[in-house]
């Protein structure tokens, strides 16, 4: 048996830009929620074990730790609303919810990835964060994406960005990531973290080796300069792309079982918002 696990928050996202507008009868928007309520659904029809993990709130112990980390003030309201009603129907649908307060929605991902890569065939996660290529464990646990519709494994992961699953905290504390806020180390592209992290296996010993590579790569005393000078906040940096895996999520096979829809919950949802959810 596999289990497939939802990266809620993305998918909603996905939904705001994919679907075309929808307004409630009090004017509330409802577009993505409604392209939301179409993709589990049909998620569930070729799925038996399923979850959902979700951004409960936006922020999350990482804001404490990075003052500029993603936030909820550059996130559209409009979108931003659809966000509780979005966890709402997901339990209507009979879907387990991981409602993740405060941490994200990756670490309620790699918790479950943790705690059942034994107990299923495969794990597959359904979304393209490049922050769960640190989940990807050979063709155990996989990622697919809804959007091109591929699945990307272990081999896959170092075709992309040319280092393996468990090196992307370190390739992202390099490089940066926008969509989190994290700006990486200044003139340190995806090119020079891979060929790096290949020789080295992680930040620290990259740090450690400065000496040796800082003559032998292109740019190598310039951005030897760079690590140097900001190692405190690479380290940062690590911390904040490192997902957690021991967060509070359900720990039997059971509980990730799809279960029967609550038909008259979901009518009246459906008839609150205009949304004509196919029971």
């Amino acid at each position: 048996m596999d289990l497939y696990i939802v990266d809620g928050t993305y998918e909603l996202f996905r939904a705001h830009f994919g679907y075309p507008s929808r307004k409630s009868n009090k004017g509330k928007e409802v577009g993505a929620l409604k392209g939301y309520i179409n993709h589990l659904q049909s998620l569930k029809k070729n799925n038996d074990y399923l979850c959902v993990s979700f951004d409960s709130i936006v922020e999350s112990f990482r804001n404490k730790l990075f003052s500029e980390y993603k936030s909820s003030n550059h996130i559209d309201p409009e979108i931003l609303q659809q966000f509780p009603l979005a966890e709402e129907v997901t339990e209507l649908l009979g879907i387990t919810l991981l409602s993740m307060k405060e941490y994200e929605a990756d670490d309620g991902i790699a918790t479950v990835c943790t705690l059942f890569e034994n107990e299923f065939n495969k794990i597959i996660i359904g979304s393209l964060d490049k922050d769960l290529m640190q989940c990807v464990k050979k063709d155990k646990i996989v990622m697919y994406s809804t959007r091109y519709k591929n699945f990307t494994n272990e081999n896959g992961v170092f075709e992309k960005f040319g280092v393996s699953p468990e090196q992307i905290p370190d390739f992202l504390a390099l490089t940066g990531d926008s969509s989190d806020g994290i700006p990486g180390m200044k003139g340190i592209g995806q090119k020079t973290a891979s060929e790096l992290l290949q020789k080295y296996k992680n930040i620290e010993a990259i740090y450690e080796n400065i000496e040796i590579w800082k003559s032998n790569l292109r740019g190598g005393v310039r951005h030897s300069e760079t690590i140097s000078e900001n190692y405190k906040l690479l380290q940062l940096f690590k911390d904040l792309t490192t997902l957690r895996t021991d967060v509070d999520v359900p720990k039997k096979t059971r509980d990730y079982q799809a279960k029967d829809i609550n038909i008259k919950g979901l009518e009246k949802f459906s008839n609150n918002f205009q949304l004509n959810i196919n029971l």
